[in-house]
């Protein structure tokens, strides 16, 4: 949301060229389809529903081709949920990917990184 809202602002020094999340998932007790929170607030937002990506697998040609043709100079992932292949990190041509990620990798990872990090009481400053 703080990406999407920072760059649509007048003076952004960058714009949000795409969005990538899961695909639909069968919720609630209809198992109706329903996009993931980031696609849901990326349309609430405004951003182009075309822009928003939900291949099944990172991998897919027709998705890294999709991609590609959005020129990317940087990606930032965050919480995606699947490992991402060495062909999709290397898209943006100069800056990479940046994967953001709440808990000290790889030492905590997995599905409760956070919570582990916390029951350790591990402390991690960056400064800048």
């Amino acid at each position: 949301d703080t990406l999407l809202a920072a760059s649509s602002s007048p003076d952004s020094a960058f714009q949000v060229a795409a969005v990538v999340t899961q695909p639909p998932a069968a919720k609630n007790r209809g198992r109706k389809l329903l996009p993931s929170a980031v696609a849901q607030l990326a349309l609430e937002r405004g951003f182009p529903g075309d822009l928003i990506f939900t291949p099944e697998r990172a991998g897919e040609e027709s998705f890294l081709s999709d991609l590609k043709g959005v020129k990317p100079e940087l990606c930032i992932t965050a919480a995606y949920g699947n490992i991402l292949p060495q062909r999709f990190l290397d898209i943006p041509p100069c800056a990479g990917t940046v994967n953001i990620h709440p808990s000290l990798l790889p030492l905590y990872r997995g599905a409760a990184p956070v919570q582990r990090a916390l029951q350790v009481c591990m402390m991690h400053l960056l400064q800048f």
